[in-house]
């Protein structure tokens, strides 16, 4: 799988307190200052470099490390962000941006905190003056957002995806029909405002998509509400190198009781739909079409591919 690199300094912790957050997101990962850098590190793939910008200038160790490590780095996928309190604060990475070249992504700026009793005397003094110069009020502020961190880790998860060594589109779904016929119990996780549910059922996997026979259950009052669900199906865990799951996103759908797709279902499952018509109580049947296949196969690395590989499935129109 491919490693993440958080490169990034922080004067008094905020900037720490976002690679922090990014790093959960974008694991395997790992997260250093440039004091910090290993050599072992030249081997990661994706790289993020985030630095406060202090009287209109990101960190110069920031500045000197790109400068001295600017070979290897050019060579590598990156992405820059700093923290401030300007919203146009991609302009304090214009340099960084410029002499690294088209290694560089993405560019973001996120929102910065000054907490005014944290600061030393000199960058009190400093801040204050600086302040004063461009009629802003010498206050602390606070303009960090947890939400905008995690969304912007969610984007630069994506732009890594996209490093992977993939498999050719049709062996990758030849290899994810074999492994969902071979298997017939998953997790299915589904959710409404602040109600979460995740129910061990069985599947059987027809014509590209999961079915589910349930009496029904907490899972409907999701479903009946948000139709998006997530799937997780996996071998149970030997080591490092025989492991196989996958997450599914998909989106469910109730099927009609007594529908010719109901009854075919159940004679798939072995079942006579007769008998299922007659029960004293009702079968209710979950339908959930994939539209993102997430599937790790360890296997996949002796093929000569990532062991992650992801199939997004587009919408007929």
């Amino acid at each position: 799988m491919k490693r993440t690199l958080i490169l990034y300094e922080s004067k008094y912790g905020a900037t720490e307190e976002i690679v922090k957050n990014m790093a959960y997101v974008l694991g395997p990962c790992k997260y250093c200052t440039t004091e910090n850098f290993k050599e072992e590190y030249k081997k990661f793939d994706f790289f993020v470099i985030g630095s406060p910008v202090y009287y209109e200038r990101i960190d110069d160790r920031i500045y000197e490390f790109t400068l001295n490590n600017k070979a290897w780095l050019q060579n590598k996928t990156i992405a820059l962000f700093c923290t401030c309190m300007a919203k146009n604060g991609d302009i304090y990475l214009n340099n960084l941006k410029r002499f690294l070249g088209k290694s560089v992504v993405h560019v973001k700026t996120l929102g910065g905190k000054v907490n005014l009793k944290s600061l030393d005397k000199y960058d009190y003094n400093n801040l204050k003056s600086f302040y004063k110069s461009i009629n802003m009020p010498f206050r602390s502020m606070d303009l960090s957002n947890k939400e905008e961190v995690i969304k912007y880790a969610l984007h630069l998860k994506r732009i890594k995806d996209r490093l992977f060594s993939k498999m050719p589109k049709r062996q990758l779904i030849s290899y994810i029909e074999e492994f969902l016929s071979n298997h017939n119990t998953c997790t299915l996780a589904t959710y409404y405002k602040s109600r979460i549910r995740s129910t061990p059922i069985e599947y059987v996997y027809n014509n590209k998509a999961l079915y589910f026979l349930t009496e029904g259950g907490e899972k409907f009052s999701n479903i009946l509400f948000n139709t998006d669900v997530s799937i997780s199906i996996y071998e149970p865990y030997k080591d490092m190198n025989s492991l196989a799951g996958m997450q599914i996103s998909g989106n469910a759908n109730i099927v009609k009781r007594n529908s010719d797709e109901y009854n075919e279902i159940l004679r798939l499952k072995g079942l006579n739909p007769s008998v299922i018509a007659n029960l004293p109580v009702l079968m209710n049947m979950i339908k959930v079409i994939p539209n993102k296949i997430e599937f790790l196969n360890s296997k996949f690395k002796g093929m000569g591919y990532d062991a992650k590989q992801v199939y997004v499935i587009k919408k007929e129109s």
